[in-house]
């Protein structure tokens, strides 16, 4: 800490300047207004206030600190005493920002806060930073700044004088941010003026990620480390925000990874910025290098769990020198694929699925659950059948379909009740009677297990089969029956929309319909994967009534922990089973031990932003899918400095946090503002955003939310400054190109920025919960360069405790790091 400041500074003077204000306002505020002030009890405290008002305008620097104090405790007594009703502004923090602006010779104090008071006889005047005028002033110019600015219907022009930030909580005056330099009140009451810049600053480097990693260093003090926003110090500008190329510098053992078309299954896990998309993406290129009849374009599909990683990644494989390979989110994808194989479904869902149910259709226990629907389905086609023969033509001929069938297990049930029909016409001596009993009952058995929907329908309603196939998981019996009448209830089919006596249909009071929340004739989402599972089982492979099928020889699964088993089966199913000797047909490989799929499964089992598909682990999501593979791990942090990475790790926890040593380049420390409102904090990166924006243009920056309604807040927020290149994202809609965009942490996942800024990083929006772990560790590690942490009100508990005490956080150096773990 420097020394504290002294008499007759320019320091001490702002500091005095700033008390003085602040007493004057405190004073005013706590009688509140005229209309709802308590005349009893309360006048004595009044007056009371009003002469330390005056006494505080003419003292000493040095004697302000006890009047101001003075002075707070009998503003709070007067707030408990006013009869209940609410002050005008909180007394304990009523701005957080102070313009004097003059204008035609004569100035005024305008201080800017969450709400609106003015009493312009007792010179106080805050206003709404969110929707007064003459907030845009504050946000719009710098001290010195010459403004022109349309207020209340003239247009205004003058000088704004001085411009500070300040920060009051609990009713002291405890940060004063100035350009002349930034000030704060130590825990004994005394001013300091604090180390370094006059403002923190952002500081990185302008999109270069890709960087072959300096030995670390043991971490700057913080003393010496300008806090500023942004830390590029010269070099190549690099405009495109594309993935990162770092074949370069992947080590053997991963080379050998992707140059093996025989590697077949091929778990990647990765941290955050290791380049696991980039190494799944290489072994992509490699395969349709090395065999471009088996490997082509179209025979390749590569899934990502956002739209933006859609675009992501579709500019990449081109500058590989692979064009047409689809780049697609599951959910586009399954939803196009179940239509198609089931001509005549709904395109609507439901927007409001009960999270029991969205966990019973995601569980691993669900795959179990549809093979034995699927087995007990053909064990009954067969004994309808044989028990039709039997019929007519006796126990001999019964015995000799039972052979046929018998001979056919391990074919999927529709191949399997098509080549039964083939069989009987080959049949030497079978009675007339028995073949035509056997064909108009296997023509119905076959119509039934070809109705997909209905078998769904009658797997999802069977209380009993669900409960016996969840026993001993963590689904409860209430779950179970939750997702037995949701079911039911889709199966119904859509429920007749309420209409007026005139048939114009009736609305709920918010606009919505009344059937919006009735499931009946619609899916959800978690439906397709199960339907389009349903159709392998029965039909073999993915094939519609065309006889055109789905499939694929590679396919690629990007940030797999967040898919589910049976999402995950259905693509192993859908890749093209390969032996020894070549393409396996539909159905023989689970009758070829040696059988081979081609896949890429890529994730990281610290980085889920799915909760309810209940993934343990790459061996939990293999033994559920009936695979084996070796999971093969990446150490190596491309992206994130050590810093943010240690941060990273001390977010996630022992139980979360990966063992394996760190190995990243060293950055700059990861810091946390912490400021009284949300208006303050808007104004504090609005200066930061723009001094970034003019020395580093060509930087990618994003303002991470928790809540898609806190994003909409801070962009107006900083649209209101005139922060420039400003974007609001909220369905996934980058654009991957230079300036500032703002968006909550659910779209950010597999992403990259030179510099995050994580806002509202509070016990509100990040309690001390695993999904709040997960979510924090996810838009922290988007930072290529620099991570900032905003928080108003009380910082998360997860914030590392050197981080909350200190405001600063370094990594430690690599033997430490090494011997943390």
């Amino acid at each position: 800490m420097s020394k504290p400041l002294q008499p007759g500074t320019p320091g001490a003077e702002i500091v005095a300047d700033e008390e003085r204000l602040y007493g004057r306002v405190q004073a005013r505020v706590a009688m509140g207004t005229e209309d709802t002030q308590e005349r009893v009890g309360t006048d004595d405290l009044d007056r009371e206030l009003i002469g330390l008002r005056d006494q505080i305008a003419e003292a000493k620097p040095e004697d302000l600190a006890p009047l101001v104090e003075q002075m707070t405790r009998l503003a709070a007594l007067r707030a408990r005493l006013g009869g209940g009703r609410s002050l005008p502004v909180d007394v304990t923090s009523p701005y957080f920002a102070h313009m004097t602006l003059e204008e035609g010779g004569k100035s005024r104090d305008v201080l800017v806060g969450k709400r609106g008071f003015i009493d312009r006889k007792h010179g106080v005047q805050i206003v709404d930073w969110r929707n007064a005028p003459v907030s845009r002033i504050y946000y719009r110019y710098a001290e010195g700044d010459d403004y022109e600015e349309e207020l209340g219907g003239r247009l205004t022009r003058g000088v704004v004088a001085v411009r500070r930030n300040v920060s009051i909580f609990g009713g002291t005056l405890r940060r004063i941010g100035a350009p002349q330099g930034t000030f704060v009140r130590d825990g004994d009451g005394v001013w300091h003026a604090a180390v370094g810049d006059a403002a923190p600053v952002l500081r990185g480097g302008q999109g270069k990620a890709a960087r072959v990693p300096r030995p670390l260093a043991p971490p700057p003090s913080r003393d010496k480390q300008p806090r500023r926003l942004g830390v590029h110090h010269g070099g190549h500008h690099r405009a495109d925000k594309a993935l990162p190329e770092i074949a370069a510098l992947i080590d053997r053992e991963q080379f050998d990874l992707i140059t093996q078309p025989e590697s077949g299954m091929v778990v990647i896990q990765g941290g955050a910025g290791s380049g696991k998309t980039t190494v799944a993406l290489h072994r992509v290129a490699y395969l349709n290098f090395a065999d471009r009849s088996r490997f082509r374009p179209q025979n390749i599909l590569f899934v990502v769990p956002s739209r933006a990683l859609v675009k992501y990644v579709s500019g990449v494989l081109p500058a590989l020198g692979v064009r047409g390979v689809p780049v697609v989110t599951y959910e586009n994808w399954a939803r196009q694929k179940r239509m198609a194989l089931l001509p005549g479904t709904t395109g609507s869902y439901n927007q409001h699925t009960p999270e029991a149910v969205s966990r019973v259709k995601k569980h691993p226990a669900l795959l179990s659950v549809l093979d034995r629907h699927v087995a007990n389905q053909a064990a009954a086609c067969a004994d309808e059948v044989c028990a039709a023969v039997a019929k007519v033509a006796g126990d001999g001929a019964r015995d000799r379909i039972r052979a046929a069938w018998d001979e056919l297990a391990g074919v999927a049930l529709v191949s399997r009740l098509t080549r039964l029909s083939r069989a009987l016409g080959e049949m030497r001596g079978l009675d007339g009677r028995a073949r035509q009993a056997a064909e108009s009952t296997i023509k119905r058995a076959r119509r039934r297990a070809a109705d997909v929907v209905a078998s769904w329908a009658e797997v999802m309603t069977d209380e009993t089969a669900l409960g016996h196939g969840f026993g001993g998981t963590d689904v409860s019996a209430a779950d179970i029956r939750r997702t037995v009448a949701w079911c039911a209830a889709q199966d119904a089919g859509a429920i007749e929309p309420a209409t007026d006596p005139d048939g114009a249909p009736i609305s709920a009071i918010d606009g919505r319909s009344l059937d919006e929340d009735e499931p009946g004739g619609r899916f959800d989402p978690e439906d397709d994967p199960i339907l389009l599972h349903l159709i392998q089982l029965v039909r073999g492979r993915l094939i519609g009534p065309g006889g055109k099928e789905v499939v694929y020889e590679h396919v690629a699964i990007d940030e797999a922990q967040d898919r589910s088993a049976v999402e995950v089966k259905v693509l192993i199913e859908a890749t093209r089973a390969h032996g020894p000797d070549g393409p396996l047909p539909p159905g023989a490989a689970r009758r070829s031990p040696g059988a081979r799929r081609s896949l890429t499964i890529a994730g990281d089992t610290a980085q889920r932003l799915v909760f309810d598909n209940d993934f343990h682990g790459w061996q939990h999501l293999l033994e559920s899918t009936g695979q084996s593979a070796v999971v093969r791990p990446l150490r190596l942090s491309y992206r994130s400095t050590a810093e943010v990475m240690h941060f990273a790790r001390e977010v996630l926890g022992p139980d979360l946090a990966p063992e394996e040593p760190l190995l990243a380049r060293s950055g700059a420390p990861v810091e946390l503002h912490s400021f009284g409102d949300m208006g303050e904090s808007v104004a504090f990166l609005a200066d930061a955003l723009r001094a970034l924006a003019g020395r580093e243009p060509t930087a990618s920056t994003a303002v991470i939310t928790r809540y898609p309604e806190q994003a909409d807040v801070y962009y107006a927020g900083l649209t209101r400054a005139e922060v420039p290149a400003l974007r609001r994202v909220r369905q996934h809609d980058f654009t991957f190109t230079p300036g500032i965009d703002v968006t909550d942490v659910t779209q950010v996942k597999g992403l990259e920025f030179d510099y995050i800024i994580m806002v509202e990083v509070n016990a509100q929006s990040y309690p001390g919960t695993v999904e709040a772990r997960h979510l924090l560790h996810i838009g922290a590690t988007r930072a290529a360069h620099q991570l900032w942490l905003v928080s108003t009100g009380a910082p998360s508990p997860l914030l590392p405790e050197v981080l909350r005490a200190r405001g600063v956080m370094s990594a430690p150096p690599p033997d430490e790091a090494a011997a943390a773990r």
